[in-house]
């Protein structure tokens, strides 16, 4: 009986031992475990402020070179005037002034008071007579273009307006002309008055007017002025009663030159003709003449070369200038 409570004793102890034996094992693995993941989880979550997320950031705070990209845009914008530059122009064919004006060279010193640089002497045109050089203006910055018919007749006139800074002013104009036959010959011409009325120069070409066809326009030849006064000077102050006039002419034709004086009251003081022939080559030609005058008190006169036109009734051509008279 003894002996059957000890063996169960001793099994009893058997059994508590190997309990304890195989539950020491199991308790602390799961604490152990436990504790790892523990210290992990905290080491992970150390490292996540760390400055690489920072520095993945900087790149885009440094993006603003996106932000530099608007300035190329607005240079693209810029080219737009470029772009319209590129657009056909507008027609000039309808201002032809403008045109002409810049394709001709200034007067000098020296050039004829007024010049044609179109139309030619004896171009054929039908209407209109387009017209145009340079001119030095007249009293109010004037001067009248006219055209007249072989039989004296006014077909047109125009009185243009002069403006210029400088001593000769720019003209263009059309004048509008009929016909009764196939063609017949005419004069251009272009003169300027000072303020009392008196022509300061009359400069004119031949034309032949058609009453249709085609124009064909001649050039302009010498365009210099065709009458040079050497004596008197301009504004030189006579005395005496007689006034010599010399110079050179290259005559328009053989008509004689008239030399004459008249004051700003329109009074012709005194008129003289000089022969003239023209010289083959178009040369200057001398002259000479003695003007006499009587005045009882000191005026301003306008010494006046013209040459009359030789197949048309009136002046071709006239040159002047103003002295001084005492009695």
């Amino acid at each position: 009986m003894q002996r059957r409570i000890f063996l169960t004793c001793i099994l009893l102890v058997s059994i508590a031992a190997c309990t304890s034996a195989t539950a020491m094992p199991l308790s602390p693995t799961p604490t152990l475990v436990s504790t790892n993941t523990a210290q992990h989880t905290k080491l992970s979550t150390e490292p996540i402020p760390i400055t690489p997320s920072v520095e993945v950031a900087s790149p885009t705070a440094q993006a603003t070179p996106t932000s530099e990209t608007t300035p190329t845009i607005e240079t693209t914008f810029t080219l737009e005037p470029t772009i319209t530059a590129t657009t056909p122009p507008l027609p000039t064919l309808n201002i032809p002034p403008t045109q002409i004006a810049t394709s001709l060279p200034k007067p000098s010193v020296g050039s004829s008071a007024i010049q044609f640089y179109e139309p030619g002497p004896l171009s054929e045109l039908v209407s209109p007579v387009v017209a145009y050089g340079y001119a030095i203006p007249g009293f109010n910055n004037v001067g009248r273009l006219s055209l007249v018919g072989e039989d004296g007749s006014l077909l047109d006139s125009e009185v243009l307006q002069l403006n210029t800074a400088f001593t000769w002013a720019y003209f263009y104009w059309e004048l509008d002309f009929e016909i009764q036959g196939a063609g017949e010959l005419a004069r251009l011409s272009m003169s300027t008055q000072d303020e009392y009325g008196r022509l300061v120069s009359v400069y004119s070409v031949h034309l032949i007017l058609l009453s249709e066809g085609y124009s064909v326009v001649n050039a302009p030849g010498n365009i210099e002025e065709r009458c040079v006064i050497q004596q008197p000077e301009a504004g030189r102050r006579i005395a005496g009663g007689t006034l010599a006039v010399t110079g050179e002419m290259r005559p328009v034709n053989n008509q004689p030159l008239v030399v004459q004086l008249v004051d700003r009251s329109g009074n012709l003081l005194a008129s003289q003709a000089a022969a003239m022939t023209p010289a083959s080559d178009d040369s200057f030609v001398p002259f000479q003449v003695i003007l006499p005058y009587s005045i009882s008190i000191g005026t301003w006169a306008r010494l006046s070369v013209s040459q009359a036109d030789d197949r048309i009734g009136g002046t071709m051509y006239l040159y002047s200038r103003e002295v001084y008279l005492n009695p």
